[in-house]
């Protein structure tokens, strides 16, 4: 209902003496205010329609019609409706002048049609329109629940909002994250947002930009808001696929042991949209047990779309424990590290290694070594350029184990593995004595007393450095030997 359109009514023989800018008459009213006070402010709500017959402004006095008007214009009312009868014959010239400087429309309304009938129009007029705003709602909302029902993506849903409300349409997190927008809106437009519809700790809003309705948004986008906050529950607790078969494939491949011919790798990534032959990035991200599903999805959700912004090719997969990021040909001047650190600036309980490789060949081992890296520590680092597993799963297989069972020996001849295990922790921890305690739960003298047999059966001296290095070799070769689906793992 607006202005314009009680002007048209003939039967309420409504004249206008001030339009106001161009556009005011187009504004829609809201209620109707029928009031007789010199300052009816406090009691105004923006748009209403201000209904007197001015009883109390009996005044010629510019300055007090200019300060009621200022008044009015300051809610800011739509209009005013002055009635003409016992109090003004006719209307003031001082209210016209003041309406005239406030740009506000002036509305005169003859002795013989009553404020009753000006009010029963504008509500009966209101009442059909919100019940047509109801109803475009519900329709709107069944429309995306349909979608929905029959495995539509949220994508589609927001598209199905953006083409019913021809504006742009988007969901943020609660930093004001974008995770899926569509449509499209001109520079400056209009900037509306709902919060859907979640418990906390979980806040994401629905922004609507460039709406040029007629109607209000909150009821016909509330039921709708609703189906869109079921579909992207549904999508942030189910589990992450990958952007496509052909990177889930290479994903698989790159996190398998036993794939060693790098032709068929390179095939794979050059299916799932990589260049084989130029340099990777990667990162992995891993979270800890007391973090939600639904939080973590949705920072998953917010990596892909801001990486999908920063590189032309990009690929991910969640594992059990962990997420894979993988991406090539960065179209910004930002590094994976600084977009890294910007993504999980606001999440400090994340653990992120950050690592890369110039060849393909080299890929394997550098996400292998990042996922170990990722799940000690938290927030967003480098991952270090190798460690010790990393050499032995570089290393050729072959006699390798065997070597490695030969220098064990001695020990496990003694029918335990109290001494090997010992050994392995002393030198892994350094020599640090109160370290290496504190691991196996024994005394400084017991460790002392463990450390001269193992020295007495291998007859060799712990205190050689290049021997350190080749009892922790043989541990890791041992244990890698020992993990399932490991290709040496017949030898042991």
């Amino acid at each position: 209902m607006r202005l314009i359109d009680l002007i048209e009514d003939g039967d309420l023989d409504i004249r206008v003496r001030v339009r106001g800018s161009k556009g005011r008459l187009a504004r829609p009213i809201t209620w109707c205010a029928p009031t007789e006070y010199m300052d009816p402010s406090g009691l105004l709500a923006a748009n209403c329609l201000v209904l007197t017959n001015g009883m109390s402004l009996n005044v010629t006095n510019f300055q007090i019609w200019d300060a009621y008007v200022e008044r009015l214009a300051g809610v800011p009312v739509c209009g005013l409706v002055f009635g003409l009868g016992v109090a003004h014959a006719n209307l003031p010239e001082g209210l016209v002048r003041a309406c005239e400087a406030h740009d506000v429309p002036l509305l005169e309304l003859p002795p013989e049609v009553p404020f009753l009938l000006v009010m029963r129009h504008v509500e009966q007029a209101i009442t059909e329109e919100h019940y047509e705003e109801l109803r475009r709602g519900w329709d709107l909302a069944d429309q995306c629940t349909r979608y929905a029902a029959q495995g539509g993506s949220l994508a589609g849903v927001i598209e199905l909002v953006a083409t019913a409300t021809a504006a742009r349409i988007s969901i943020a997190d609660r930093s004001g994250f974008e995770l899926v927008a569509t449509g499209s809106a001109p520079a400056g437009a209009a900037r509306t947002t709902l919060r859907l519809p979640s418990g906390d700790p979980h806040f994401f809003k629905l922004i609507v930009e460039g709406w040029a309705g007629s109607v209000l948004l909150q009821p016909l986008l509330g039921p709708a808001a609703a189906v869109i906050a079921v579909q992207l529950s549904y999508t942030l607790s189910a589990r992450a696929t990958p952007h496509s078969r052909q990177t889930a494939k290479l994903m698989e491949a790159l996190f398998d042991e036993r794939l060693e011919d790098p032709v068929q790798l390179r095939r794979l990534a050059t299916d799932a949209g990589f260049d084989a032959h130029r340099p990777w990035e990667a990162f992995i991200l891993h979270a800890p047990a007391s973090m939600e599903a639904l939080t973590l999805r949705a920072i998953i959700w917010r990596a892909r779309v801001r990486l999908e912004k920063a590189f032309a090719a990009v690929g991910f997969m969640e594992e059990t424990d962990f997420t894979v990021f993988l991406v090539q040909h960065g179209i910004t001047d930002s590094s994976l590290l600084q977009e890294a650190r910007t993504l999980f600036d606001d999440v400090p309980e994340l653990s992120v290694s950050v690592t890369g490789s110039e060849a393909m060949d080299e890929l394997p081992l550098a996400l292998g070594l990042a996922v170990r890296d990722a799940r000690e520590g938290r927030g967003v680092r480098k991952a270090p350029e190798a460690d010790l597993l990393s050499v032995v799963q570089g290393l050729p297989s072959s006699g390798l184990v065997a070597l490695a069972r030969r220098l064990f020996a001695p020990l496990d001849a003694e029918g335990s593995s109290v001494l090997r295990d010992t050994l392995t922790c002393y030198l892994r921890h350094a020599g640090n004595v109160q370290e290496a305690c504190s691991e196996l739960f024994i005394h400084r003298n017991t460790l002392s007393y463990r450390l001269r047999r193992i020295e007495g059966i291998l007859g060799l001296e712990l205190g050689n450095g290049n021997l350190h290095a080749t009892i922790l070799l043989a541990a890791a070769v041992l244990g890698r030997a020992a993990e399932p689906g490991s290709s040496a793992q017949d030898q042991l």
